[in-house]
């Protein structure tokens, strides 16, 4: 036996029949709304307290890549400053030697037309070639001191690409992290619907052109975010399947 809802309606002060078993399934529908809407209630908060990590965890990421991005410039500016010391070096021990050989050379002429100061010359000869070896050795160390630096700046120049790689991913996964939260919409319940209605409502993409759900997720082929390997990573963006709008 149903409830007459229309004798109800028409007149509510008074007592009408009931079926007991109405009014058990009744109270049972209400007890499982009541739960549902816990449960909704439970969702939401637990909804809420994902939400805040996600910002915090994005503030986090943004302080990495300063961090990252001042230790990049950093970099730099050490590479250029051993780059100019190491090439100043070089130039003004090549100078001397160069200035060596010049006088031993002078010197030599020197010796072929003057016999009268051979003697000396030929000492002057002996002193600057005994200092040949002295200055061909600290060539040599320094020779050996640039490739210790150069390789020390093929190292730095890979911990800079392992850093930039860093900086692509992480920048990457911000923006990642910010598309969805834009995309992000919380479950509300409103007075024109029930709570079971809303408990069943999923969140949705919404258009902002034309307010359409049906929206499919593909690779923004104009964006590279980095490369995995020789694979490159996309940038996604969404196009709406009504009105076709890309966003």
């Amino acid at each position: 036996m149903n409830i007459d809802w229309a004798s109800v309606e028409a007149k509510p002060d008074k007592s009408h029949k009931v079926n007991g078993q109405v009014l058990l399934d009744l109270r049972a529908k209400v007890n499982s709304y009541e739960k549902q809407l816990t449960i909704t209630r439970t969702e939401l908060e637990k909804t809420t307290n994902e939400l805040n990590a996600t910002k915090t965890k994005l503030t986090t990421t943004e302080t990495d890549l300063s961090t990252i991005k001042e230790e990049k410039e950093n970099i730099e500016k050490k590479f250029t400053e051993l780059e100019s010391t190491l090439q100043s070096t070089k130039s003004s021990l090549e100078s001397e030697l160069n200035d060596g050989k010049a006088k031993i050379t002078e010197l030599e002429e020197k010796l072929n037309t003057s016999a009268a100061t051979n003697t000396e010359l030929q000492k002057k000869i002996e002193t600057l070639e005994s200092e040949i070896p002295s200055k061909q050795e600290k060539i040599n160390e320094l020779t050996n001191t640039l490739s210790e630096k150069e390789s020390q700046l093929e190292e730095l120049k890979s911990f800079l690409a392992e850093k930039e790689t860093t900086l692509i991913k992480t920048t990457a996964q911000l923006e990642e992290m910010k598309s969805k939260l834009s995309a992000f919409k919380l479950l509300e319940i409103s007075p024109e619907i029930g709570p079971v209605e809303a408990f069943q409502r999923e969140e949705r993409v919404v258009c902002p052109m034309c307010g359409e759900t049906a929206i499919k997720e593909i690779d923004d082929k104009s964006k590279v975010l980095y490369y995995s390997g020789t694979k490159a990573i996309y940038a996604k963006k969404k196009i709406c399947k009504k009105c076709g709008y890309e966003f």
